[in-house]
């Protein structure tokens, strides 16, 4: 009888716990887009701040919601791949943030490496962690040469993994697939590495990636990106157009070749990220709606995504400011503002894409995901230093 009443309970709190999620997403939508400017600009920013002091809230990664319930007791207080790219994220935006943000910085460091700086307190696995490894070599906060072993370790197991494989997989336990994640995720960070250490054979591993992505990931009549393909086959798979995986290359690109402007030489390197990051964001901008909109899936009208909408925005806005491009500002602006209509009345930009299940299994869920409110942030911040 006991364990009959133990199992009802847990029972109840997992039905109670859907409709919870349903409730506080359903209260939080009140209101939503009324922010005026100001406030919108000092809301957004407060959520960003208290998510890198006291953490992210769980990115689902699964659409049933009662497996998600169960995800996440099993990592509560896990350091998981969806986390780095999604505090790495606010990173970035902390990072064009103006005043003194240096306690929050060393707060988000501290969650991943230890007091001395050398060591990672759970070594990553993933490529994800790269993307965050970009933002802390970029932090104004941080030493770079303290954190440098830490640096190193996440860039030699990249190498490692380039020379054994010829390019770098995201996932080492399917060698055979080249993701389109991934050249967000590791090249701006490989190219980093190799202007703060002076380790330029990482320049040449990140140019690799992009150049094998670009030959065999990208549709050659619209240009855009395919999610991932085989590479015994070079047989394109997923979707192609799938309005993250424009960003992520979109991101990988522009972010890439900002970082090498800093470097010395590499013209030709220059050259070729410069052509790439104007080919993508020229054929993505006839996908872009009216009103600023982004769709989950950008070749047939689907559900709006404001991860997509605020990662490309950053991307024309940068480009905008490094190549004096008005159509790229007025794009950037009018997404700027599309985002503004999605935020909540707290300040958490809403309706994003949730996390992608596998190769052409994309979440229906449109949520709450952390790197949308980073993003939207650094985007508003190059808009505003204008």
């Amino acid at each position: 009888m006991t364990i009959l009443i133990i199992l009802l309970l847990v029972a109840l709190i997992i039905i109670g716990y859907e409709y919870w999620e349903i409730f506080l997403n359903w209260l939080g939508r009140i209101k939503i887009g009324q922010l005026s400017e100001n406030e919108w600009h000092e809301r957004t920013r407060s959520v960003l701040l208290k998510w890198i002091r006291k953490g992210i809230p769980e990115v689902p990664v699964n659409d049933n919601i009662h497996m998600n319930f169960i995800s996440k007791i099993n990592n509560y207080g896990k350091i998981t791949s969806v986390t780095y790219w999604q505090e790495a994220s606010l990173l970035k935006a902390l990072n064009m943030m103006k005043n003194d943000f240096s306690v929050e910085a060393n707060l988000l460091k501290a969650r991943y490496i230890s007091p001395s700086g050398d060591e990672w307190k759970v070594l990553p696995k993933k490529v994800d962690s790269a993307m965050l490894c970009n933002e802390m070599l970029a932090c104004r906060y941080i030493d770079n040469e303290k954190i440098r072993p830490a640096m190193t370790y996440v860039a030699e197991m990249l190498k490692s993994s380039a020379e054994k494989h010829e390019t770098v997989p995201y996932n080492m336990d399917s060698p055979e697939y080249r993701f389109v994640d991934t050249i967000g995720m590791i090249c701006p960070f490989l190219i980093r590495y190799a202007v703060a250490y002076g380790e330029e054979e990482y320049i040449t591993i990140a140019m690799n990636q992009i150049k094998e992505y670009r030959e065999h990931g990208i549709n050659d009549i619209f240009k855009i990106p395919f999610h991932c393909f085989k590479t015994e086959s070079f047989e394109p798979l997923g979707i192609c157009g799938w309005g993250r995986g424009c960003a992520w290359w979109a991101t990988g690109l522009v972010d890439s070749f900002k970082i090498l402007l800093e470097a010395e030489g590499h013209n030709r390197e220059k050259a070729e990220l410069l052509k790439l990051s104007l080919e993508i964001l020229d054929a993505v901008k006839k996908y872009i709606y009216d009103d600023g909109t982004i769709d989950r899936m950008i070749f047939n009208k689907s559900i709006q995504d404001s991860s997509a909408c605020a990662m490309l925005a950053y991307c024309y806005a940068c480009m905008a400011e490094l190549t004096d491009n008005d159509e790229y500002k007025n794009l950037a602006i009018k997404m700027r503002e599309k985002l503004r209509t999605v935020t909540r009345r707290n300040g958490t930009v809403d309706f994003s894409q949730g996390d992608t299940h596998g190769i052409g299994f994309y979440s229906e869920k449109v949520c709450v995901v952390p790197a949308a409110q980073g993003f939207t942030v650094a985007l508003d911040e190059l808009l505003s230093h204008e």
